[in-house]
């Protein structure tokens, strides 16, 4: 393997997380989502697909303030701002033509009945009005088997753009919202209040152990401060919520449009207007249901490949040099023994023509005599000869 593809496959290697959760982000799942958001729709059936639900400042259902006498009219017949042992609190006037802020009508806020809806496995539109300072609400059952797209436009009754937040939220975390919506109406719980509002904004790390406060579905499903949405939604499976006390709960999903004032810091104020939310829900059939381990195991892998670069890079460092090539056709040395070919053997003739032709001569091997001893050599001697003598 040359050392390009090595490098590139390291690259990859090391780029492959950052990929995944770019291909991941919120933008490009809002590009997916905004071009889904077309389609044949059918009329809502109420209380059986969907169920419209709303929280109003004027209205709360708590038990508790039955006994609270600052909401409800004494035995003595004094005049009240609420009813008397219903279970209800009212500390605002409801709508009237001298407070035409508040378009909800009674059923949606007593909302003491949920009924069980079936799987959401159909498109459906819907446009709903939301008081100031008030929250709109649609109850759904979302099927595992199909992609549920949800588009949603906020603008008052001028057709202006407005800005509102839009949340996903399950059972549990529909409850522990509406809790915070009442303790913020309500005169008694004001520092209650200012604790959640300290907890709200706390590192997603340390959010399960938040004991007050709310959070969005999969803590990713809320968008704050904006006039348009669209997200798209894959459940791995039937969503469930397991509690030590109460053991196994099914969950429904809320789709909140929220145009209060809440605990969070970056959320939108009040409007001080009615608010029209245009709710476009696209439900798409899903024809391949990966199992919920496969995104743990890809990411196993991911992150054991990721791990193992470094250690395979010290093995190729610490090998690099132990195995030295021996070089070819080297110069004789005097540590290094000169190799003499083999004679060649002629090649056969075919032929008598032919043998003088392609035969290879064969060469001779010369045996040199050994050479005499120096004793048995006579020296010749030496006589210098005078200078005029022959």
């Amino acid at each position: 393997m040359s050392s390009h593809i090595r490098v590139g496959t390291i690259t990859l290697t090391l780029l492959l997380p950052i990929l995944l959760v770019g291909l991941s982000s919120p933008l490009s799942m809002q590009v997916q989502a905004a071009e889904s958001c077309a389609g044949d729709t059918t009329p809502i059936r109420w209380n059986e697909t969907a169920q419209r639900m709303a929280l109003v400042p004027f209205y709360n259902g708590n038990w508790w303030n039955d006994w609270d006498d600052m909401y409800f009219e004494d035995y003595e017949g004094d005049e009240g701002n609420g009813d008397k042992g219903d279970g209800e609190m009212v500390q605002d006037t409801p709508p009237s033509p001298e407070n035409p802020l508040n378009p909800e009508e009674e059923w949606m806020y007593r909302d003491w009945m949920k009924p069980r809806l079936d799987p959401l496995e159909e498109n459906h539109y819907t446009t709903m009005l939301i008081g100031n300072d008030s929250v709109g609400i649609l109850r759904v059952n979302l099927s595992a088997d199909y992609r549920t797209t949800v588009c949603i436009r906020l603008q008052d009754m001028n057709l202006n753009a407005v800005e509102g937040d839009v949340y996903l939220l399950t059972t549990e975390e529909y409850d522990n919202y509406a809790q915070s919506y009442q303790a913020a109406h309500e005169q008694n719980f004001y520092e209650y209040e200012d604790i959640e509002r300290s907890l709200s904004n706390i590192p997603p790390e340390w959010r399960s152990f938040n004991f007050l406060g709310w959070k969005s579905y999969r803590d990713s499903h809320e968008y704050e401060q904006t006039s348009e949405v669209n997200f798209a939604l894959n459940l791995d499976g039937p969503e469930i919520y397991s509690s030590l006390f109460t053991g196994t709960e099914w969950q429904d999903f809320y789709i909140v449009i929220d145009t209060w004032d809440n605990v969070h810091d970056g959320d939108a104020d009040a409007p001080n207007s009615i608010v029209a939310a245009d709710v476009t829900i696209i439900t798409t059939e899903r024809s391949f249901i990966l199992p919920p381990f496969t995104v743990s195991l890809v990411f196993l892998v991911v992150l054991l490949g990721t791990l193992s670069i470094p250690f395979i890079l010290n093995a190729k460092y610490m090998k690099a040099g132990l195995v030295s090539e021996v070089p070819q056709n080297i110069v004789p040395s005097l540590h290094t023994p000169a190799q003499h070919p083999a004679p060649t053997s002629p090649i056969p003739a075919q032929s008598s023509d032919s043998q003088h032709a392609f035969a290879t001569p064969v060469k001779e091997v010369v045996q040199l005599p050994n050479p005499l001893p120096a004793v048995h050599l006579d020296p010749q001697s030496i006589v210098e000869v005078p200078d005029g003598q022959d």
